[in-house]
């Protein structure tokens, strides 16, 4: 005898088990998309477009982004986890790397892609990230609308002292120093 058990997901479980998915769909959306556009305009490769610019200049800013954001990037999804992904989160959260910056996810993978781009010079890739850089700040404009009105002056206190996407180097700095 097989009983069949029903399984229940409230709206707030799903929308954690499907966000990923929706951003990982988004990203390469984006990522093919830059990669068609690259190729219609035939500059498949940065450097044909800024021959001047030795390709070790390109190569090397995209380390140098890759080496910021991606562990931005890490830090604010470890940090969240299950306490707020999608928004979720019941408390406003301002510990952590969200102590630093407010969108560590958003400008972490954003950036993540343009430095991939560089370091393999494709045009497309670099496209990419900056179009996926400007649907993630249309995104953080509506969500900031939100939680203005979730956690009310707490959040404008927060905002107000708490850059949007890139960390106070001074503030930053400070962890290392404990000062």
């Amino acid at each position: 005898n097989l009983s069949m058990k029903k399984i229940t997901i409230n709206k707030k479980e799903l929308k954690f088990i499907l966000a990923p998915f929706g951003v990982a769909f988004g990203i390469t959306l984006f990522i093919f998309t830059g990669i068609t556009i690259s190729d219609v305009l035939n500059i498949q490769n940065i450097s044909d477009v800024f021959y001047f610019i030795p390709k070790l200049v390109f190569v090397s800013a995209g380390v140098v982004l890759l080496s910021m954001f991606l562990p931005i990037f890490i830090a604010g999804t470890y940090y969240l986890n299950r306490r707020g992904a999608v928004g979720q989160s019941e408390i406003l959260q301002t510990n952590g790397i969200y102590k630093y910056i407010r969108n560590p996810m958003y400008i972490g993978i954003s950036m993540t892609i343009i430095g991939t781009g560089l370091i393999i010079l494709n045009t497309g890739i670099i496209i990419s990230g900056g179009l996926w850089f400007c649907i993630t700040f249309m995104q953080c404009k509506r969500e900031e609308k939100e939680l203005c009105i979730r956690f009310g002056e707490k959040y404008k206190i927060y905002k107000s002292g708490t850059p949007a996407f890139i960390p106070s180097l001074h503030e930053f700095f400070k962890l290392f120093t404990n000062k």
